[in-house]
């Protein structure tokens, strides 16, 4: 039922933040039983304890899945990549200059790709068919330019 997903600075597991994450968020807290947690401590306590997710699962995930993350984001790069590599239909962004905060920090450019990926129908590229496909074009492109053949 679900035709294309969408998802930012992901991890596998809470061993996934990159260390200035780690440093960031400290030491857990001190558990008091008789203290009923707050919504933000609540997530912080999902930050810290999960998710719990083995890479080859996400191999059944057959939907077309744009993966994103900054270059520098919380989440370690290595999470990314594996996230992304064991997802059979998915196209990665990485977001220049930017933070985890993306989404917040610079709306525009977050929603836009988000957005293209979404309205654009998904194709799966082939490293090396794709890659001599445009390198074939190139090429004609510049013989055509060289020629003194107008466009």
């Amino acid at each position: 039922m679900v035709t294309k997903i969408a998802v930012m600075a992901a991890n596998l597991d809470p061993g996934g933040l990159a260390p200035e994450g780690l440093r960031l968020i400290g030491p857990p807290p001190k558990v008091d039983p008789t203290h009923t947690p707050t919504r933000a401590e609540r997530v912080d306590a999902l930050d810290r304890n999960e998710p719990h997710i083995r890479p080859d699962t996400l191999e059944t995930v057959t939907a077309p899945t744009l993966v994103m993350a900054s270059d520098h984001d919380l989440i370690a790069d290595e999470h990314t990549l594996e996230i992304y590599h064991h997802l059979p239909n998915s196209q990665l962004a990485i977001f220049p200059d930017a933070t985890h905060m993306i989404p917040v920090a610079d709306p525009d450019r977050f929603n836009a790709t988000v957005d293209r990926f979404f309205r654009t129908p998904f194709v799966k590229k082939d490293r090396a068919r794709d890659f001599l496909k445009s390198d074939q074009r190139m090429k004609q492109e510049y013989v055509t330019d060289h020629a003194g053949v107008s466009k």
